[in-house]
């Protein structure tokens, strides 16, 4: 049975498979969409190894937006993709793995991105920590290969009052929705 477990600012959720982990993301965007009305910027930093499920994720932030999962690719060549949804919202998926400097930031306009209607989800963003929201979700994603091979542990904090907010609305939401093979998320 996946977990969901809520402390003030801190989420912990189970994965059995990428599957269920689009699951679990497009219900944070989703929720986004419907308490914040897209009204403030949602930052995400997102960590994980190589491998770990970070592009997954964010597939699935694509799906609560509409769009096509298939319509998301890892950015790490290309630094950014940015992604036009329905309704005028947006998804900015950028990747500081390659970057070696803060200036490499501004060449690429990343301090650009974001804002209103937008979803900013960053990977590897620990390496320019100063470039990035101060109030913003952070989500880890790490293998639990003891529990299967596909399983993935989501760890998310909140890091200021407007994610700390939005996270406590998603930890809602994922514990009243089946996931993936139609288990129920559960508190403990």
């Amino acid at each position: 049975m996946a977990n969901a477990r809520s402390r003030s600012s801190q989420l912990s959720l189970t994965s059995q498979s990428p599957e269920e982990t689009r699951a679990y993301a497009a219900s944070l965007t989703r929720s986004w969409v419907q308490e914040q009305e897209a009204s403030r910027p949602l930052p995400i930093l997102l960590s994980g190894d190589l491998g770990a499920g970070k592009t997954v994720f964010v597939k699935g932030l694509a799906e609560g937006l509409g769009l096509e999962a298939d319509a998301v690719s890892s950015p790490t060549f290309v630094l950014a993709n940015q992604y036009a949804c329905p309704g005028g919202l947006f998804l900015h998926h950028v990747d500081f793995y390659r970057l070696e400097s803060f200036a490499e930031l501004e060449e690429m306009g990343f301090f650009e991105l974001g804002g209103e209607r937008s979803v900013l989800v960053v990977e590897w963003g620990d390496r320019f920590l100063d470039a990035l929201a101060q109030d913003r979700l952070e989500v880890s994603l790490s293998r639990l290969s003891e529990v299967g091979p596909e399983a993935r542990l989501l760890e998310i904090q909140a890091m200021g009052p407007a994610s700390d907010e939005q996270l406590q609305h998603w930890a809602r939401t994922v514990k009243n929705r089946p996931f993936g093979d139609g288990r129920e998320a559960t508190s403990d």
